[in-house]
Order: structure tokens, then C-alpha cells, then sequence
């Protein structure tokens, strides 16, 4: 087995792959747990996968809760119509359409038009900086090298306007970014996910490119 991709890859972005869930999943309180198993699904794959051929994820009903950041039912993924393929013959995808738990998924042929609005899904590294949480991380790994921890660091609370994804132990922060399509490559991490540096817009059009769409 060669080795697993850790950066970043190209998305092709000629085919599109919604995965919905049905309405019992989503009265059930399960659309969660539904929405994460594609996600790993998706960290698999491109740490599999052909570093041309990387899968980009949208999240199309991420909105602004109550107090924070929701991801809303369903996703889409941007990839190749081979990377999708592969991606519905893992185990993880195979089995919510197996169980019954998505609607029919279909792949769909896209055309990405440079100038039109689109939607960027990138991930937000500074969002998890100075939280207890990292704070506690930073001392351990300290400690296990054998290095001072340095100075006290000033703790902020969660910026509850970036989406917390959590695969494992490891938290993924996400934000939804409108912007035109450009024509450039579209690179994005194994997550899925493009960097604030360089934010893959995507063909996808939730309600938060409605303003961009009508100024373009």
C-alpha cells in the first residue's frame, strides 16, 4: 500500500452528488451522525485517492442557529464522476443507501461558469486557536517533546460562527465563504474542504449567495 495523502489535492469539479436524508432520519435525530459518516467517508477517500482526483464537500443548509453555527440536512460533494463513483462503493455510503437512509443519490454532470456565484467551504484553522481546548493540547505536546510550554496564553471561548466537524479526536472548523467561480483549480485539504488562503468556490448556491449572485 503506498503512502496516505496528508495535503491537499485537486478537485476536478464536473459532477456533483447530493445525499440527502429521508424525513425519518432527520424526526429521528440521526441526521447528524448520517452527515458525519459521509463526511469520514469522504476523509477516506481522499487519502486514497489519486491526487487529481480529491472530493470537495458543501455544506448547502450550513446556517446561523439560535447561538451557533448549524450544518443543516445533507450534503453535496464536487469531485470527478469516477471520484463520486468510488466514493458510493465505499462501505460507509453503501450502507445509508442500503438501510434506506438517504434519498436515491444520482450523479450529476456540472458546468461551472467562471463569474458566476458559488460558495466556498474552507477551514478555519485560527477558530480552534487559544480555546481550552488547544491550550490543553499545546501543554501535552510540551510535555512529550520535553519542551517549556512558554508563556500563559490569554484563553478565548469557541467562535460559535464557524461549523465544529468532528472526525475522531480531531475538530475541523468550517466556514461558509461566497465568491465567484473562477476557473482556477480547485484544491481542498483530505477533508473536503478548501484553506482561508485560497478558497475553492464551488457551484453550489445556499441562501448566503443570494446577495453576491444578484450584484454579479
Amino acid at each position: 500500500m503506498g503512502e496516505l495523502n496528508v495535503g491537499k489535492g485537486r478537485c476536478r469539479g464536473t459532477a456533483r452528488l447530493p445525499l440527502t436524508p429521508v424525513q425519518a432520519v432527520i424526526e429521528l435525530g440521526a441526521a447528524q451522525d448520517l452527515l458525519m459518516k459521509a463526511l469520514n467517508a469522504v476523509h477516506h477517500a481522499n487519502r486514497h485517492a489519486d491526487p487529481d482526483e480529491f472530493i470537495a464537500v458543501a455544506l448547502p443548509g450550513m446556517r446561523m442557529g439560535r447561538s451557533c453555527m448549524m450544518p443543516g440536512f445533507g450534503l453535496e460533494l464536487i469531485g470527478s464522476e469516477r471520484a463520486l463513483a468510488a466514493y458510493l462503493d465505499l462501505e460507509g455510503p453503501a450502507s445509508l443507501r442500503r438501510r434506506g437512509m438517504i434519498l436515491p443519490a444520482e450523479i450529476e454532470e456540472v458546468r461551472p461558469e467562471p463569474g458566476a456565484a458559488g460558495t466556498a467551504y474552507v477551514r478555519d484553522r485560527a477558530s480552534a486557536k487559544r480555546t481550552p481546548g488547544w491550550v490543553r493540547r499545546s501543554r501535552a505536546r510540551a510535555e512529550r517533546r520535553g519542551v517549556e510550554v512558554g508563556k500563559p496564553v490569554r484563553m478565548t471561548g469557541h467562535d460559535l460562527t464557524a461549523l465544529p466537524l468532528y472526525y475522531g479526536r480531531t475538530v475541523v472548523h468550517v466556514r461558509q465563504v461566497p465568491g465567484l467561480i473562477t476557473g482556477e483549480p480547485l484544491l481542498v485539504n483530505t477533508y473536503g474542504f478548501s484553506s482561508a488562503g485560497a478558497p475553492a468556490v464551488l457551484p453550489v448556491s445556499p441562501a448566503i449567495t443570494d446577495g453576491l449572485r444578484d450584484a454579479a
